[in-house]
């Protein structure tokens, strides 16, 4: 699946390739020509080819909406772990300890930390 390219995108390309002109790795000619196809460029990857084999360039992965996701992710958690550990004292005062509650509480712990870490994983993986 191609992601579309926006203006902010090819506004972004075009001051990349200007930098990298600026700076000698390209020709008058070099930049003219990648300039226009940054321009035209629809989607990202043909902003990517216009920016090919030049150092430092891309799109980076947005890291702060990544940051957010792992922030959130862990608020979750630390909830989900304390209300869990509260049930599980309630239980250990009322029923005392069992095979099946010593077993059931961490195999929940376990399984759920492991579901919204992986679920944070793929939520932070999309761009």
């Amino acid at each position: 699946m191609t992601v579309l390219a926006g203006e902010r995108d090819r506004e972004r390309a075009a001051h990349e390739l200007q930098r990298h002109y600026r700076e000698g790795r390209l020709t008058l000619e070099e930049l003219g020509d990648r300039l226009d196809a940054a321009l035209r460029a629809r989607h990202r990857v043909q902003l990517r080819a216009a920016l090919r084999d030049l150092p430092g360039t891309g799109f980076p992965v947005r890291p702060v909406r990544n940051a957010a996701i792992v922030a959130g992710t862990a608020v979750v958690w630390l909830f989900w772990s304390l209300s869990l550990l509260v049930a599980f004292v309630v239980w250990l005062a009322a029923d005392g300890p069992s095979l099946a509650g010593l077993l059931v509480f961490p195999a929940l712990w376990f399984g759920s930390s492991w579901l919204l870490w992986s679920g944070s994983r793929r939520r932070r993986a999309r761009p």
